[in-house]
C-alpha cells in the first residue's frame, strides 16, 4: 500500500515537472518575434502550385506550335500587410483577401518593355497575388527597431495644417535587418538551410506594407515598454486618442544618406511601402512628371478624416484606399519588381572583360589609387557585376590609367563632346533667368572610343596578367599580307573579314591596314569603361539628363572632376540635391548594371504614348545606384533576379 501511494506521488510530481517545463517553453516561444512553431503552417508557391497546368501547356503549344507571342510567365508577388490587421495606427483594418481579390481582377497581368526600341517584350507575366497579413509581435519588433534608431532633424510642416513639428529621420540600412528577419520567417528561408540556387523553387519576393502606431514608438516617449505588448491584447482607440494617431511629429528614411522618402528598396528581395512615416515630397524642380508629393501615397489619417478632425464613417473612403493601395502595388511590380529593359538583348557569352580605362588630362592624382575619397574599388564592382551574370560565365576586370593627350583621337573626342544648352530657372526675384550650361554629349565620344577598346584592353590585359591575353583576345598578323594571300594565311581571318572582302569587292577601302589588328576571342564580350579624370574644366560640367555617366549595349562612359559638389535641379522636400562629381564609383555600377545586366533605373519606363522614357521617382530611393535620389553602389538583389532572368 505503501509503495502504490509512493509510486502514485512520483508520478505526479513527473507530470507536474512536464506541465511546468510545457509552460516555460511557451513562455520563451512568445517573449521572441519571428519564432515559428512548429505546427505553423508554412507559407508556400501559390503561383506555382495553381497556374502550374497552364504554364505546362504554354511550354508544350510553343514547342510544337508556332512561337505564341507573348509567352505567359507565371509572376508571383507577395503583399504583406504589417499593422493592418486592428493592431497598428488608427487600429485600422484592411481584408487581406479582399484586396488579393482586387489585385487579380485589376492588374491580372503586366507586360513589360524594351527601353531600347520602346517596344513590348514577347513575354507577359501572368500575376498571382499572395496576401497576407504579419503578427503582432513581428509588428511591436519592428516599432522597437525604428524607434531606437531615430535621429533628431529639426522640424518639419505638417501637410494639411501647416504646423512646424518636430521630424526624424531613420537610416534605412540600420533596420533593414529586422524587416530581413521577418522575410526569413514569413518565407522560412532560413531554417530550411538551403541558398537560393539549391532550391528547386523561385526565391519569394516581397512588398512590406506597414502602418505602425506613431504614438506607440514616439522617440520621445520613454515610458512605454514595446516588448510588454508583443502578445497582450491592445485597448481600443477612444475617439481622442484616434485624432493623437499622428504623435504630433514626423519620421522620414534615407537610404544609405540618399534622399528623404517613405518608401525604399531593400538589399534582399523585399520593398518597404511605410504609410505612417513622411509624407515626402521630391521631384525634379518645375516640372510634374513623376514628382512625389504628400498625396502620392494613401494615408489613413484622410480616411478617417476627410474633412479634418470630424469623425466620418463613409464606405466610399475605404473603398478608395483599397484602390489606391492596389495601384501602389502595381505601380511597385511595373517599376521594381518586373520592370521594363534597358537593352533589347543581353549577350551570353562564356566570357567577360571589362576594361576600367582612366583617361586623365593631370597628373595631380590617381583614382585607381586606394585610400582616398575618390578612390574606385575594382573588387567592389567586380564583386557587384559577378552577380548580374551566371554561374558559368567568367568575369575579369581590369584597371589602369593613360594620359589623354598620349591619344590624339580620344582628345580630339573628348573636344568635340563639349556642348552647351540654354537653361531657365526662376530666381529668388520670381523671374526666369536664362543661362548657358557645359554639358558633355556620350553619344559622340561612343563611336571614337569604341575604336580604341579594344587595343586599350588588350595593353591594360597585357600588364595585368599576360596568361589571359591570348585566351581574350586573337592578335591578327594577316593585315599585314598583300590581297593575295596563300590559304595558309585565310586560315587567320575571321569570318567577317573574307565575308567583307567577297561582298566589297569592287568598294576597296583606302584606309590602310594595321599590323597586329586585335580581336576579342570567340564566346568573349568586351565592355570597357572610359571614366574622364579631367582637370581645369566647368565646375558644373556634367553628362546629359544632369547626370555623370552614359550608358550603350557595349560600352560605359563616366565622368568625373575635382570641383565642388553640384546643384541639381532636383529636390527633396526643401533641399536641393547635389551632385559629387569626384566620386565616380556609383556611377561606374550603374553602367554596368545597364550594359550587363540589361537593367533600368527603377524611376524609368518605357511609354508606347510618349515615345519616350517617363519617369516616376517614386522608386528613386534604395539599393541601387541609379539617379539623384539614391547614394550606393550596390544592386539589390531584387534586381539582380531581374538581370539574370531578362
Amino acid at each position: 500500500m505503501e509503495s502504490r501511494s509512493r509510486l502514485s506521488s512520483m508520478l505526479s510530481y513527473a507530470i507536474f515537472l512536464v506541465t511546468l517545463s510545457g509552460l516555460a517553453t511557451l513562455s520563451d516561444s512568445t517573449q521572441q518575434a519571428f519564432k515559428r512553431d512548429p505546427g505553423l503552417p508554412h507559407w508556400h508557391h501559390s503561383a506555382f502550385l495553381e497556374v502550374r497546368d497552364s504554364v505546362r501547356s504554354d511550354v508544350r503549344r510553343t514547342l510544337h506550335t508556332r512561337a505564341e507571342v507573348p509567352f505567359q510567365v507565371p509572376l508571383e508577388v507577395n503583399v504583406v500587410l504589417i499593422g493592418l490587421n486592428g493592431d497598428g495606427g488608427y487600429r485600422y483594418n484592411v481584408d487581406s483577401q479582399k484586396l488579393e481579390e482586387f489585385l487579380r481582377v485589376s492588374f491580372p497581368s503586366h507586360r513589360p518593355s524594351c527601353l531600347e526600341t520602346e517596344e513590348p517584350l514577347d513575354i507577359e507575366h501572368h500575376v498571382v497575388y499572395n496576401t497576407f497579413p504579419a503578427g503582432q509581435p513581428e509588428l511591436i519588433a519592428l516599432e522597437k527597431a525604428l524607434k531606437g534608431v531615430m535621429v533628431p532633424a529639426g522640424s518639419a510642416r505638417e501637410p494639411d495644417f501647416g504646423r512646424e513639428v518636430p521630424l526624424f529621420e531613420v537610416e534605412a540600412t540600420a533596420v533593414e535587418p529586422v524587416f530581413q528577419k521577418l522575410y526569413s520567417y514569413i518565407f522560412d528561408i532560413k531554417s530550411g538551410g538551403y541558398s537560393a540556387k539549391e532550391m528547386d523553387r523561385p526565391v519569394p519576393t516581397a512588398i512590406f506594407i506597414v502602418n505602425f502606431d506613431k504614438v506607440r514608438m514616439d522617440p520621445r516617449n520613454k515610458e512605454v515598454d514595446l516588448d510588454s505588448l508583443m502578445y497582450s491584447k491592445l485597448t481600443p482607440l477612444t475617439n481622442e486618442e484616434m485624432k493623437q494617431q499622428e504623435g504630433d511629429y514626423i519620421y522620414r528614411y534615407r537610404y544609405n544618406g540618399g534622399g528623404a522618402s517613405q518608401v525604399w528598396l531593400s538589399s534582399g528581395r523585399f520593398v518597404v511601402i511605410d504609410l505612417s512615416a513622411g509624407p515626402c515630397t521630391y521631384g525634379k524642380i518645375e516640372t510634374e512628371e513623376g514628382s512625389v508629393s504628400p498625396r502620392t501615397l494613401p494615408r489613413i489619417r484622410s480616411i478617417l478624416f476627410p474633412g479634418g478632425l470630424a469623425s466620418v464613417s463613409n464606405r466610399a473612403t475605404h473603398d478608395n484606399f483599397m484602390g489606391h493601395l492596389a495601384a501602389l502595388v502595381a505601380t511597385t511590380v511595373e517599376h521594381v519588381i518586373a520592370p521594363d529593359v534597358r537593352f533589347e538583348t543581353v549577350d551570353l557569352t562564356t566570357r567577360l572583360l571589362i576594361p576600367i580605362i582612366i583617361l586623365q588630362n593631370h597628373n595631380r592624382y590617381n583614382i585607381m589609387v586606394k585610400g582616398h575619397n575618390y578612390s574606385i574599388d575594382i573588387e567592389a564592382i567586380e564583386a557587384e557585376v559577378k552577380k548580374l551574370v551566371h554561374d558559368d560565365q567568367e568575369v575579369v576586370i581590369i584597371g589602369g590609367s593613360h594620359a589623354l593627350h598620349h591619344h590624339e583621337k580620344l582628345a580630339i573626342a573628348v573636344s568635340k563632346a563639349m556642348r552647351g544648352h540654354s537653361l531657365q530657372e526662376t530666381k529668388r526675384d520670381g523671374r526666369f533667368h536664362v543661362h548657358t550650361k557645359t554639358y558633355l554629349d556620350g553619344a559622340i565620344l561612343k563611336e571614337e572610343m569604341e575604336r580604341s577598346a579594344d587595343v586599350l584592353a588588350a595593353g591594360l590585359l597585357e600588364m595585368a596578367d599576360p596568361s589571359l591575353s591570348n585566351k581574350f583576345f586573337l592578335r591578327q598578323h594577316w593585315m599585314d599580307e598583300s590581297e593575295n594571300s596563300t590559304d595558309s594565311v585565310l586560315k587567320h581571318k575571321p569570318l567577317w573579314a573574307s565575308y567583307n572582302s567577297k561582298v566589297g569587292k569592287d568598294k576597296k577601302k583606302k584606309k590602310q591596314k594595321k599590323k597586329g589588328d586585335l580581336h576579342p576571342t570567340y564566346g568573349t564580350r568586351v565592355i570597357p569603361v572610359f571614366v574622364l579624370s579631367l582637370a581645369d574644366v566647368d565646375p558644373q560640367l556634367m553628362m546629359e539628363d544632369e547626370g555623370f555617366v552614359w550608358t550603350g549595349n557595349d560600352v560605359v562612359i563616366v565622368l568625373e572632376h575635382q570641383s565642388p559638389n553640384i546643384p541639381l535641379s532636383y529636390v527633396s522636400e526643401t533641399e536641393r540635391r547635389h551632385a559629387i562629381p569626384s566620386q565616380a564609383q556609383r556611377h561606374i555600377v550603374a553602367g554596368l548594371a545597364s550594359a550587363v545586366g540589361g537593367l533600368s533605373a527603377p524611376y524609368e519606363k518605357a511609354s508606347h504614348v510618349h515615345e519616350r522614357p517617363v519617369v516616376n521617382w517614386l522608386w528613386a530611393a534604395g539599393c541601387h545606384p541609379f539617379g539623384p535620389f539614391s547614394n550606393t553602389s550596390r544592386i539589390s538583389q531584387m534586381l539582380q533576379d531581374v538581370a539574370l532572368v531578362s
